[in-house]
This record gives C-alpha cells, sequence and structure tokens, in this order.
C-alpha cells in the first residue's frame, strides 16, 4: 500500500485492511500447523500396531477445531447474582461497605 493510499483511508477502511490482513497471516499459520500434523501422522503410522487408526486429529487436535461451546446467559446470570449476594454477605460480616 503506498503511503498516500493509506493516508486517504478512513478509519473504517484501516481496520478492515489490518482485519483483512490478520485473517490472512492466521490462515496461512493453520495450514501450515495443519501440513506439519499430517506429515507427523505420515511418518509415525508405520509404527503403529496393527488395526490402530491413527489420525492427524486424534495426533492433535487444534483449537480452531474444538467445537465452541454455547453459553447460557440464564445460567450465568444467576451465577452472577449469586455470587453478588455471597460477596455482599461476605461484606456485611466484616463491616466494610462497598460504596
Amino acid at each position: 500500500m503506498l503511503p498516500k493510499e493509506f493516508w486517504d483511508l478512513t478509519f473504517h477502511e484501516f481496520l478492515c485492511t489490518q482485519k483483512g490482513i490478520n485473517d490472512r497471516f492466521e490462515l496461512e499459520q493453520r495450514q501450515e500447523w495443519e501440513r506439519i500434523r499430517w506429515l507427523a501422522c505420515v511418518n509415525l503410522q508405520p509404527h503403529t500396531k496393527k488395526g490402530q487408526n491413527l489420525t492427524p486429529q486424534k495426533l492433535v487436535r487444534f483449537d480452531w477445531e474444538k467445537k465452541k461451546v454455547k453459553t447460557d446467559a440464564k445460567k450465568q446470570r444467576k451465577r452472577a447474582e449469586y455470587i453478588n449476594k455471597k460477596y455482599e454477605l461476605l461484606n456485611k460480616k466484616d463491616g466494610t461497605e462497598n460504596s
């Protein structure tokens, strides 16, 4: 990108450009890690027991392959209220006030 093009960007355009660059870099890194995992699996395959099925995913599971855990907002709210009540009780016992 030329300096003139850079200085002509709005803040939103700059953020979008930066996000695109970061996403491309992350994708390249993921592909490289998956290639290394596959290579390791191929190299280990002759040394595994017969009938044992070794796959790259069984060898190493990356963070981006793990399923996202869906959080329950109601449970989180109840937990926060419970913790807040406990905190208030502790403050009353200690004689301190949270102001």
